[in-house]
């Protein structure tokens, strides 16, 4: 197998919507992995820095990305990295203010295409990112973005993401987590389809309980026997999803701002864009988590290195 080539793509200019999301097409044209990220924005100038891992031809990559980034009036550069090198990320985050979201794009591996997805949708929707930056754990990869734009719009795009590019995509206010216990709402229907899943349930739930969440399952059908026993806080019929999550807040002593919502970006959108924080999850993961056999948990990892971030 080719070792792969590390490189840094730099990208300066003034900040333009889509340059994000047409950098990223770039590069999916080429076998890339995405090992680190930053964007920041400064005044009218944006800069963009990505860690790749290449299998390839580099020349064709260059010339790849020089044209796009000369077509959009942007400065790029593409150098040759270390295997150890990663990107310098600012201690800063940025302040939260009216009309600005926060997104986590998470996954076990980043590819180009996928990150590319994302940002033209921003870009489509009239928003734009203003920061982005990469986290990780031993599992994930994850990427952390603030984003200014109509939240409205840009709420749906991106759940609808998570059905496109196999990330799992959570969007919600910006700022920093709000203190306090939170409410998780799962959408059974769409995320636990199989008993098999059971024994993990059980575990997800300890661990958000141990991170200061309450776990309630929902489902639209009678609610399942596979779900009781599992230790979640509630089991409850959906019905209304604005009046079905007001109560569950009331109940669990949870103000609304506090609730979170996990479902996958078709079934389960109405619960999704009821609460202040959605989750949305590749339903993919779901169905290949309850037949697998590992004992890894899938998506509820995911849920989980989520809560962490946001």
């Amino acid at each position: 197998m080719m070792q792969p080539t590390a490189l840094l793509v730099t990208v300066a200019g003034l900040d333009r919507p889509g340059v994000t999301a047409v950098i990223f097409a770039a590069l999916s044209a080429h076998d890339v992995d995405v090992r680190d990220v930053v964007q920041t924005t400064n005044g009218e100038r944006a800069q963009l820095a990505i860690l790749i891992d290449l299998r390839g031809d580099a020349a064709a990559l260059r010339h790849s990305v020089a044209s796009t980034a000369k077509a959009f009036g942007v400065e790029s550069r593409v150098i040759a990295a270390g295997p150890d090198a990663h990107v310098v990320h600012s201690t800063r985050r940025p302040r939260s203010r009216p009309g600005r979201s926060r997104a986590v794009a998470v996954g076990t591996t980043l590819r180009a295409g996928a990150l590319g997805d994302v940002a033209k949708r921003v870009a489509d929707v009239g928003g734009s990112i203003e920061s982005m930056w990469q986290s990780s754990d031993d599992t994930f990869t994850g990427v952390e973005m603030s984003l200014d734009g109509d939240t409205a719009r840009l709420r749906p795009a991106l759940i609808a993401s998570a059905d496109e590019t196999g990330l799992d995509m959570a969007v919600g206010p910006s700022g920093a987590r709000p203190r306090g216990r939170r409410l998780l709402v799962l959408d059974a229907d769409a995320t636990l389809p199989d008993a098999r899943l059971s024994p993990r349930v059980g575990t997800f739930v300890r661990a958000a309980h141990r991170v200061g969440c309450s776990v309630v399952a929902v489902a639209r059908r009678p609610v399942p026997d596979r779900l009781v026993g599992l230790g979640l806080d509630d089991i409850v019929a959906l019905h209304d999803v604005d009046e079905t999550l007001r109560a569950l807040a009331d109940e669990q002593d949870v103000p609304v701002v506090r609730v979170l919502a996990v479902g996958d970006a078709t079934d389960s959108s109405r619960l999704l864009a009821g609460a202040s924080t959605a989750i949305a999850v590749d339903t993919g993961a779901a169905r290949r988590a309850a037949a697998d056999s590992s004992g890894r948990t899938g998506f509820l990892d995911s849920v989980l290195y989520v809560l962490g971030r946001i």
